[in-house]
């Protein structure tokens, strides 16, 4: 349409289009945290196939995203140089909420050693349940599954002790079993039950990285907020696979930018019907 009306060939406004605007995202608008005493910084990754991931971070309770990084894999310089960007900026956070990643868990320990670190209670208990299975058949996986589950009932840190006897408790009871051994004719050994290994692990990090929130009533439990915003940039995925890489990198820029846009407008037209309800 644009080519029969302006004359010029397809190639040539694809050419233009791609150095002036494609090639040119805008910088993201910075967000006023002047009247803010207390905010949570939510940082998540979005994997697009194996090509790169999306580093977005998101202030907790505002869809306005605060920064973007596009990497090739979760590396802690990479996402140290995005934190320290961010904290440049002027952005102050009283804490931080991630999915525990290697490369971000080193980041934060760099740049902002001093807040609390949540790591997200979804992503450990998903990778709880998928060691030891979503419907386990022996009596003493489902108390294991069990006491899993009963994370997300912990709001004290009375609950949270009573929480880590119990599951002392089963350690203590079923210990043999997790000792069992396999041998192969060579004499080399391994554990039998590993993926049961792998979540008494977990279960016994819990009460130091994923329960901060018992400290600070405000931080998020996970970073559910910010991969729910995920569904969106999936969406555009789905529907752009065939865009080169390269190009995929700046959409996404620009995508966030008018997706900021969006939600700043609507933020700003509900303050204006705020007001104008009160008067």
């Amino acid at each position: 349409m644009l080519s029969s009306i302006s004359g010029y060939s397809v190639p040539h406004l694809v050419e233009k289009f791609h150095e002036y605007l494609l090639d040119n995202p805008p910088e993201l608008p910075k967000l006023d945290q002047s009247n803010q005493e207390v905010t949570f910084l939510l940082i998540d990754g979005l994997w697009f196939g194996r090509w790169f991931v999306l580093m977005v971070y998101r202030q907790s309770g505002n869809l306005v995203i605060l920064h973007i990084a596009v990497a090739g894999r979760e590396v802690t310089t990479k996402i140290s140089r995005d934190l320290k960007l961010v904290r440049e900026m002027g952005y102050r956070f009283t804490g931080i909420v991630s999915d525990g990643g290697t490369g971000i868990v080193g980041a934060v320990d760099r740049v902002f050693p001093h807040i609390p670190h949540q790591i997200c209670l979804a992503h450990l208990h998903r990778g709880i349940i998928g060691a030891i299975g979503r419907y386990p058949r022996e009596d003493r996986i489902k108390e294991l599954k069990a006491l899993a589950d009963h994370v997300w009932l912990i709001e004290s840190k009375e609950a949270l002790r009573w929480w880590r006897e119990k599951l002392n408790t089963w350690i203590s009871l079923h210990n043999t079993y997790l000792k069992e051994r396999r041998y192969d004719i060579d004499y080399n050994w391994w554990y039998v039950h590993k993926g049961v290994r792998k979540a008494i692990a977990t279960l016994k990090e819990l009460p130091h990285t994923s329960f901060k929130f018992l400290d600070y009533p405000l931080m998020p439990k996970t970073t559910n907020e910010i991969e729910a915003q995920f569904g969106h940039l999936g969406k555009r995925w789905l529907a752009h696979r065939g865009m080169k890489r390269e190009r995929w990198k700046d959409f996404l820029k620009w995508f966030v930018y008018f997706y900021n846009q969006e939600k700043l407008s609507q933020r700003k037209l509900k303050e204006a019907e705020n007001v104008n309800t009160k008067s």
